[in-house]
Order: C-alpha cells, then structure tokens, then sequence
C-alpha cells in the first residue's frame, strides 16, 4: 500500500532503528529471550505513519474538525450530520472512522464487544534520564513480560519514549473507577520490584478496555456504503496487523474503485470479499493469541511462539 501511494522511500527514512527487536521477561524480569531487531519487520510511530499519509494528499480532500455525529439513509443519498450543526449529502458512504464507527450503523447494529482484557497504559518520556528501569526494561523494540493471566506489554518509541501496557482480567465494569499507581501496584504484589518502579515513575495512566468484533463479522451488502479499518474489523492488539489490515483495505478498495470507476456496487463487493478473508484470519490470530499470552500459561506461551518462529 505505502509503495503504490509513492510513500515507500519517506516511510523507510522514518522507521524506527531495531523497533522490531524482542525481549522476553519472567514475572521475576528475569530475560527469557532477547533478539535484536533485522528490519524484516518495520516499526513507524503511528503518528508518524497518519502525518505521513495526510501530507501526502492535496490539500482540500481532508476537511479538518468536522466531527460526524451521525448518518442517515435517504434512498437515493445518504445525510451526514456534524457536531457543529452542518449537513452534507453524500452517494456513497465509507466508513473509515474506528471501532466506534457513526457509519457502521448504517450496514448492521452488531457493535464491538469487551474480550475480557483490559490494558493500563503507562507512559514514559525522557526514559534515559528519567526512568532507566524502563529503558532497560524494554529495550529497543517490544517486550513481553507475562505471568498468571496478567502482564506487560512495552514498546520503544521516538524521541526518547517508552509505552507499556499492563495487562490485566478484569470486568468490562472495571474501568469506571479511576486507578492509581499504588492500587496497579497491588495487583502486580508477586512481582520483582522492577515493575513496581515502573508504575511509580511513569508519567501517567489511561485505562484501555480492549473491544473486538466477532471473528468472521460481515454485514448485509450495499450498492452504495462499506467500512474499513477498525470500523470492519476491530480486534485486539495481540496478532500485531491492525494498521498493516488498514492500509490494505484502503489499497484495495482504491483499486476496486479504479478498475469500477461507473460501477461503485461491484467494486464494494469485490473489496469486501478480499477484506472478509483476510480479516478473518487475522481476527482469529487476535483472539487466540490474547487467550494464549494473558492466560495462564502466557509466559511459556509467548516463548513457545516466538522460537516457532
């Protein structure tokens, strides 16, 4: 997708040095396995990737700060409404716009479901100065560290940064009450204090409750409307394809436009079939690994995957 959008050479220049290097640790941060990165499988920050993409389009197709609020079929067009009390008549729609899609609802009422799992995201800047235990900790690219159905999940980022989740089984209520350093702590109290060090000294925390939609999801076909990205196939993080499963639905459905460019009905169908079969495999990698690595094997379960591999 990046090499047919003409991108492929200023996305190399931001890829970042030995991001896809791993680290494996034990509840003890004991390293279990460590492989440095070989560039067979590039990391760009996401928010790199999204400046790289909008800056590359002219600049009136993007129409900042118009929030959709909602959509509605009118036969012949469908009506989009905006935050800020504006209205626009559209022929066709496509729903581009995340797991909470506005748009999905007008293809089907099925909505992305809680898998059980929810994620606690510790933010680190200035890593090598402020907190060398996360440096360390993480290393140079992505670092599993697993346990009884809990754990964590860090990865490097530019300019000094280190993200970790802290993974956790918990109800979908959970997230309503506001949690603290010490009560994270807690949770972790068999721990090496290692990771203890790491939730005292990150910068702050956000509660990320992970939302999938069913494996092999489909919604009734339109002649006119169709959705990709999270807003078709929302998973959780753990088979590692959603931006890659996004950019391949933008390549293809842009294909399927240009090879129909009077017949907007076969080329929704003939996008959606490609994208249905890939998803699918892709969510069910979703699922089986969340179930696999925050269960409660997950520590001999990520090792037994990554030297498969």
């Amino acid at each position: 997708a990046l090499r047919m959008a003409g991108l492929w050479e200023a996305f190399s220049e931001q890829v970042l040095e030995n991001g896809d290097a791993l680290k494996i640790l034990d509840p003890q941060s004991i390293v279990r396995l460590e492989e440095v990165g070989n560039g067979e499988r590039p990391e760009i920050d996401r928010q790199s990737l999204r400046k790289l993409l909008a800056d590359s389009l002219p600049p009136e197709i993007v129409r900042w700060g118009c929030k959709l609020t909602s959509i509605t079929d009118q036969g012949d067009h469908f009506s989009l409404n905006f935050a800020d009390g504006t209205a626009e008549r559209a022929r066709v729609a496509i729903g581009a716009d995340g797991a909470w899609s506005r748009v999905r609802p007008v293809l089907t009422e099925v909505m992305p479901a809680y898998t059980g799992v929810t994620f606690v995201e510790l933010r680190h800047t200035e890593v090598k100065a402020r907190c060398p235990y996360a440096n360390k900790l993480v290393g140079d690219g992505l670092m599993f560290a697993l346990g009884d159905s809990k754990g964590f999940i860090g990865h490097r980022e530019p300019n000094d940064e280190v993200c970790v989740y802290a993974a956790l089984r918990v109800p979908e209520d959970w997230q309503r009450n506001p949690v603290s350093r010490e009560g994270l702590a807690a949770l972790f109290a068999d721990w090496d204090s290692t990771y203890h060090t790491l939730i005292a000294e990150c910068d702050s925390l956000q509660i990320r409750p992970l939302y999938a939609l069913p494996i092999g999801f489909r919604w009734p076909r339109s002649r006119r409307a169709t959705l990709l990205g999270d807003a078709a196939h929302v998973m959780s993080p753990f088979a590692g394809e959603g931006v890659n499963l996004a950019l391949a639905d933008g390549c293809d459905l842009a294909e399927a436009i240009n090879r129909h460019p009077n017949d907007i009905a076969t080329a929704i169908a003939e996008y959606e079939e490609a994208m249905y079969a890939r998803s699918t495999i892709m969510a069910q990698a979703s699922h089986d690994s969340l179930e696999r690595l925050i269960g409660p094997n997950g520590l001999a379960n990520v090792l037994e995957f990554f030297t498969s591999i």
